[in-house]
């Protein structure tokens, strides 16, 4: 007969204790959950998951009390929610049960969008008992006014109020840039609608942590670091490029005063369009290589495979922005000459087989050049939130995959999965 053990399982779905506290999951044991919680409460006391954990270890607690076998855990998700989240949740839950061996779950809860996880809890343990908690809040933040700024912090409902409208005022602020009689309200409507699709998509968060990785990852006394400096320079004289070449447009306009109000402004943003791009891509490519360069000395090999990507993506838009400028001012009526829709077509083409075989051939280079190099059964992997999966068992040069794990956990992952090889191996 198997042992009754109860796992008292607590689920932030939306990972607020590594968002908003930088607690990693899974937390196994009521000082784990204990301490998590309260990391949480110091860095953002309204958080309804601190009371979700307590509950937890209140459960459990009881449940010794009354003398049955129980171990309490928080798992968490992904900010995003969504699949991601889901992924995370499953992860973290089998490597409970693989360590703990628990044969039920009390599932403590704060709300539906924890409680959309319990299907894929049941479908892996028997789930004897669900318990939601409810916090009852202070009269005066039960108005009106609080509950829409609780609901503004929700990712999906700030893209909704913040992200729609950043978007509808940052393109009319753009197209309308260079009406010389309004242009002052255009570059405010612009710099407000940027504002707020910065704020509505949590862009901030991305750049931020994209500025911290490019300090941290960067040296003057690298060779990359001048390719920073060109990078900055070219961008310069595209933006003067770009400009120069509106007058040119203008100049060879025939019967230009006949262009007004919207033609105007898109003949003049797509002669800048011609102008830039070039050297534009020429910027990002600069700089594209200079962080391949910084990726390779700090040893983060998987960001060399992303920036090489994103050099082919750049090189591919480059081609397409460049054919449907032309394109469109031909169409207005502002060139004499220009490509026909069949010569876009063939553009676009051609840009989707120089990304199909640029990441093909990167994909190829980052298996054969990096990974099948450094792979060795034996070694442990890992997953991003750093849990441990297990250990490779045995490795398929031919058919381009690793086996890991063991018994139930057991399981193949291509090498393009893997994301960084050190003293461990690092999977998607």
């Amino acid at each position: 007969m198997v042992k009754r053990k109860i796992l008292v399982l607590c689920i932030d779905r939306d990972d607020d204790l590594g968002k908003k506290a930088g607690v990693k999951t899974p937390l196994i044991g009521s000082k784990a959950n204990i301490k998590g919680a309260s990391a949480l409460a110091l860095a953002d006391p309204t958080e309804s998951d601190i009371n979700a954990i307590f509950q937890a270890v209140k459960t459990y607690k009881d449940l010794k009390k009354s003398g049955d076998d129980a171990i309490v855990a928080t798992i968490a998700g992904h900010k995003s929610r969504g699949s991601r989240a889901d992924k995370n949740v499953v992860k973290q839950l089998e490597y409970i049960i693989k360590k703990e061996e628990p044969t039920e779950v009390v599932f403590i809860s704060d709300g539906a969008d924890d409680e959309q996880v319990l299907p894929m809890v049941q479908s892996r343990i028997k789930v004897s008992g669900v318990k939601t908690v409810i916090v009852k809040q202070a009269k005066e933040l039960e108005k009106s006014y609080y509950v829409i700024k609780e609901v503004l912090r929700d990712p999906h409902f700030a893209r909704l109020v913040f992200g729609l409208p950043g978007i509808v005022l940052a393109i009319y602020g753009a197209v309308n840039l260079l009406n010389i009689q309004d242009i002052s309200l255009n570059i405010v409507l612009a710099l407000v609608g940027g504002y707020l699709i910065f704020k509505g998509f949590g862009i901030e968060d991305t750049v931020v942590k994209a500025f911290k990785m490019f300090v941290r990852t960067t040296s003057v006394e690298r060779a990359s670091f001048p390719l920073y400096i060109a990078s900055a320079l070219v961008f310069l004289l595209a933006l003067w490029s770009g400009f120069d070449n509106i007058s040119f447009v203008w100049n060879n306009v025939p019967s230009a005063a006949q262009f007004t109000g919207a033609t105007a402004n898109i003949i003049t943003l797509n002669g800048f369009a011609i102008g830039a791009a070039g050297l534009f891509m020429l910027s990002l490519v600069l700089f594209l290589v200079g962080r391949m360069g910084d990726m390779y000395y700090s040893g983060y090999f998987h960001r060399i495979r992303k920036y090489a990507r994103s050099i082919v993506s750049v090189i591919a838009a480059w081609v397409i922005i460049e054919e449907v400028a032309r394109f469109v001012l031909y169409w207005t009526g502002a060139a004499t000459m220009g490509p026909q829709l069949t010569d876009l077509f063939i553009s676009v083409g051609i840009a989707f087989f120089i990304t199909l075989i640029g990441f093909l051939s990167i994909k190829y280079l980052y298996i054969t050049r990096y990974v099948m190099k450094k792979l060795e059964k034996g070694m442990p992997v890992r997953d991003l939130e750093g849990i441990e999966l297990g250990k490779i068992t045995s490795i398929d040069y031919k058919k381009k995959w690793f086996r890991y794990g063991a018994g139930p956990l057991k399981r193949a992952t291509e090498f393009s999965k893997v994301l960084s090889i050190r003293d461990n191996v690092i999977v998607e």
